[in-house]
């Protein structure tokens, strides 16, 4: 059995694809196809952006933790509800490297989301020096005064683990527009803990654009790239040995 054709609930009949047709039954849209991976492309390019932008923005605008964690999670919601079902709302390397070991991407689609969120987040980052200037680190996580290097791995890993968890159990039961709201809620819940701590990035991209055109590179900046990283696949691992559980049967593909 493939695993692009488990579904956790034994009883959905709905089709595994990840890109849904765009076009709503009995209602005339328009959209007569499933969107092109260059449509897709472009979601996860201007998706990045957005949220590099305006995460990153409110970083400048305001220290107060319920602020930023707010923007971040204000921004995840309405992006993954407009653009996810369109892209699969990824805006983030470790949600494509994920999706990708789950086996429901095709190599030339992995790349194209990788190379498009990287030029998402560094649109964005252009647009941070072009709006508040230079001189500043324009939101550029990084670690706080008395946090060690361990310590901001940890909450990027962590924090990551369980949005990954919760990005893959709510797509399984839900469209992207009704996995939005408790995905927002996890991107809130995780600001607020790291936020104060490393800056909190939980997405390679989040800390890219604005590292970049700030010119902030610190030694401890791979954090932000790996942590992440390794925390979404955790997530997903944990995600499939949940299913392990559920279905009661051995196999690497249950």
């Amino acid at each position: 059995m493939s695993r692009s054709t488990i579904r956790i609930n034994p009883n959905d009949s709905s089709p595994s694809d990840i890109f849904p047709k765009f076009a709503t039954e009995g209602i005339d849209n328009g959209f007569q196809q499933p969107p092109p991976l260059r449509t897709r492309l472009i979601c996860e390019l201007i998706g990045t952006c957005l949220f590099v932008f305006f995460g990153a923005g409110c970083a400048v605008n305001s220290p107060d933790l319920l602020t930023v964690s707010a923007a971040h999670a204000i921004v995840t919601m309405w992006l993954v509800y407009v653009l996810g079902p369109v892209s699969g709302g990824h805006f983030n390397a470790g949600a494509t490297i994920a999706f990708a070991v789950d086996g429901k991407m095709k190599i030339i689609e992995i790349i194209g989301y990788l190379l498009a969120q990287a030029i998402g987040a560094l649109c964005a980052g252009g647009l941070l020096v072009w709006v508040f200037g230079t001189g500043t680190t324009l939101g550029t996580p990084g670690l706080h005064p008395g946090i060690t290097v361990i310590q901001g791995f940890a909450i990027e890993f962590l924090c990551t683990t369980v949005l990954s968890f919760v990005i893959f159990f709510t797509t399984t039961y839900n469209s992207q527009k009704e996995a939005a709201f408790p995905i927002g809620l996890t991107v809130f819940s995780s600001f607020l803990l790291g936020a104060g701590r490393d800056g909190a990035a939980l997405n390679p991209w989040r800390w890219l654009g604005p590292a970049v055109f700030s010119n902030t590179f610190r030694s401890t900046a791979w954090i932000y790239g790996v942590g992440p990283i390794t925390g979404f696949l955790c997530g997903y691992g944990i995600f499939r040995l949940y299913k392990l559980i559920w279905n009661g049967r051995a196999g690497p593909y249950v």
